[in-house]
């Protein structure tokens, strides 16, 4: 996330649409599709009906009621709605400059780029509440009362940051997921070893009390449940392929205590270890 870009983005709103039935026309006559070879304006919209595709330089991006997306300036866009009745969704016309203080002076810049460092279609978490925010913007655009740039300005940079946030949400989701993912690798190569979550946090680098939390969100257990349940499947799969004693299986696994190990194995496979090799 470019977070320089939004501590400059200045945006200008220029109008705010309501996209039912009548945009699905061209030259007077009803369409499923609209496409522009080079889209001449910014726009940022919001479905609040139907469903549909966008197809962007090639690219093609599911919408469905939720749906936050947006043109790339100066883009082939290509949009269709894939519902029985036409999509609707709410349009923001925009421009904006990059605004930059230097001391006492500010250095204005026109964008050079084509997309805002956001994905181009964002499916948000909250879509009542989202929805509100977008009908509240049409309504104080149109309503034309004294402030309304001003204030339609700050409802739009609100909508811009509530994108910006589900973005960075979901971007430490993806990391923290697959850091937690590194440390599962980790037990599964090393579950005959002594374990501790200090060694299993520092791998994922996570905080220890992070760890913990994030690794039942990610795993559905704790990591010394985790470890559990890899050395006893090992346990299991020894007890049937070897000739290996129970005490010799229990310290190959990671137990270095053969009667806990009894203990802790009869609980989770319901029977002795002795009974389940028998079995």
């Amino acid at each position: 996330m470019d977070n320089t870009f939004f501590s400059r983005f200045h945006p200008r709103v220029i109008d705010v649409l309501l996209r039912d039935h009548r945009f699905w026309f061209q030259l007077g006559k009803p369409t499923r599709a609209v496409a522009f070879e080079s889209t001449s304006i910014r726009n940022f919209m919001f479905v609040v009906r139907g469903s549909g595709i966008l197809s962007a330089n090639g690219a093609e991006y599911p919408l469905t009621v939720g749906s936050v997306f947006y043109f790339p300036y100066r883009s082939k866009v290509r949009i269709s709605y894939t519902s029985e009745e036409p999509m609707q969704f709410y349009s923001v016309h925009y421009d904006y400059k990059l605004i930059e203080w230097d001391g006492g002076s500010v250095i204005c810049s026109d964008p050079q780029e084509s997309h805002m460092p956001i994905p181009i279609v964002t499916q948000t978490t909250d879509i009542e509440s989202f929805s509100r925010s977008m009908r509240q913007l049409y309504e104080q655009w149109h309503g034309k009362a004294a402030d309304y740039e001003w204030q339609s300005r700050l409802m739009f940079l609100s909508l811009v940051n509530e994108v910006r946030r589900l973005y960075l949400q979901k971007n430490e989701g993806d990391l923290v997921r697959r850091a937690i993912n590194k440390s599962m690798d980790y037990i599964r190569s090393r579950y005959a070893e002594p374990l501790e979550r200090e060694e299993l946090a520092e791998v994922a680098s996570l905080s220890m009390s992070y760890f913990s939390i994030m690794f039942k969100k990610v795993a559905g257990c704790t990591p010394t449940q985790y470890i559990t349940k890899v050395r006893l499947d090992k346990a299991k799969q020894l007890l049937q392929s070897s000739e290996l004693t129970v005490s010799e299986v229990a310290r190959q696994v990671g137990f270095q205590d053969p009667l806990y190990f009894a203990r802790v194995f009869a609980q989770h496979a319901g029977m002795p270890p002795r009974e389940y090799r028998k079995g």
